[in-house]
């Protein structure tokens, strides 16, 4: 499903919506506009990797990048607290280097606070 060539998909809808450019993307991304917009067109594969990576970049679900996206996914969404999600929004804003110091830096600040070690 992941590997078709010409796979519809909402890059270009959702990037647009958060008022994004293709070079914003791209950056965010960590590649060149023009991938950003062979993906959006369907001219390159959008790979679970690639959606991952535009996930970041758009802070968004990577299946939110699929046409339609499974409800079970969407249901998940629904059922977190209006603080749970504020975190998640935020944290997907980040670059995959911040969030990994994000989460260096949580673990003993949950530790302390709970006194449970969290793995």
């Amino acid at each position: 499903m992941f590997d078709s060539v010409r796979m519809k998909n909402r890059i270009s809808e959702i990037r647009k919506a958060r008022g994004l450019t293709l070079v914003e993307v791209a950056k965010r991304a960590n590649t060149s506009n023009q991938q950003i917009s062979h993906l959006e067109r369907g001219r390159r594969k959008l790979s679970y990797e690639w959606m991952e990576r535009l996930a970041t970049a758009l802070s968004c679900h990577p299946l939110d990048l699929l046409p339609d996206r499974p409800t079970d996914v969407r249901s998940t969404m629904s059922r977190l607290s209006p603080k749970e999600q504020g975190l998640l929004e935020l944290f997907r804003t980040l670059d995959a280097q911040e969030q990994d110091t994000l989460l260096l830096a949580i673990r003993p600040m949950v530790a302390f606070v709970t006194g449970v070690n969290p793995a």
